[in-house]
């Protein structure tokens, strides 16, 4: 007998919030140990001790369509968080090496901290999500962040020889590259710990 479907997800303000974060902390947890076309809706409802009935009413009643909002709630809800504290870091900074510094050491904190949003990211997030259905936190910290690398190349201490954008995807490829190879290798320590040196190396090839 198949698994009946409901009519339609719930709408947002009829769910709860409770529920809505276990499937997500369970989601996370079984995106970090398998590949996306690996994962069943089973496992994450064995996870979040729930009903596959209850996964379709929050993230929509087809299969397919109903992990892949899963996996885009998973990863919103983590880049939200961590572009709500990069936000908050940089308020106050004035210079630009001082405002890049806080950047690197802010995303290398947090994959300190959330080693699994790392691992769920590496498993089941590839390159063309990126840049797709980002959150209004997200876009406002990018364009904060582009305006931020923009000035600097203005004030000749970037190096304006690129597009700002692909300064952007250089420093940020270079700060995910580290963090996730560090995830990978199962590393001891925290990167946050080695900021500075690393930070050192990353604006010596970013500056003029």
């Amino acid at each position: 007998m198949g698994v009946q479907r409901h009519a339609g997800p719930v709408p947002a303000t009829r769910q709860d919030p409770a529920v809505r974060e276990r499937i997500e902390w369970a989601a996370v947890q079984v995106f970090a140990d398998s590949e996306f076309h690996h994962v069943t809706l089973q496992q994450i409802a064995r996870a979040a001790s729930c009903s596959l009935q209850t996964i379709y009413r929050y993230y929509g009643d087809d299969s397919q369509g109903s992990k892949e909002a899963l996996l885009s709630a998973c990863l919103h809800h983590g880049l939200g968080q961590l572009a709500e504290r990069m936000l908050d870091h940089l308020a106050g900074i004035d210079t630009f090496r001082d405002r890049l510094s806080k950047v690197f050491w802010v995303v290398l904190d947090f994959f300190d901290r959330n080693p699994q949003m790392g691992r769920m990211m590496i498993n089941s997030v590839y390159p063309g999500r990126w840049g797709s259905d980002s959150t209004p936190g997200q876009q406002r910290l990018t364009e904060l962040f582009l305006s931020v690398l923009h000035e600097g190349q203005d004030q000749g201490i970037l190096n304006d020889q690129v597009a700002t954008p692909i300064l952007l995807d250089f420093f940020y490829g270079v700060l995910l590259r580290i963090s996730q190879m560090h995830l990978l290798r199962g590393r001891p320590g925290r990167l946050a710990d080695q900021h500075g040196v690393l930070f050192d190396m990353l604006w010596r090839a970013i500056t003029i």
